[in-house]
């Protein structure tokens, strides 16, 4: 069985295409902050949007990637900053992508 995202304790994680990072979300409704999660491995859902950014000081610029997860499609944002932005694609199989 193909897996977009993996369930990790009260986490769902899946392997982002644009930046490359393992973006993980919170799911337990106890705790802050808290994403929704449609249960879907294969065609997740994830809400609101994922906003993650590294910043580094010096002359390195903030790395950024902001996306929604809809149907097992991830859409980036404009404001990302790897090739990806602005562009929607398939979530990969987390199984085969890490």
């Amino acid at each position: 069985m193909s897996a977009r995202v993996r369930l990790n304790g009260d986490m769902v994680e899946f392997k982002c295409p644009g930046c490359g990072w393992v973006h993980s979300v919170n799911i337990d409704r106890e705790s802050k902050p808290c994403w929704g999660f449609n249960g879907d491995v294969e065609k997740p859902t994830i809400t609101p949007s994922i906003n993650a950014w590294r910043e580094y000081g010096g002359s390195r610029e903030t790395e950024r990637c902001h996306s929604f997860v809809t149907d097992g499609t991830i859409r980036f944002l404009g404001d990302c900053t790897h090739d990806l932005k602005g562009k929607t694609v398939d979530l990969p199989d987390i199984a085969e992508s890490t």
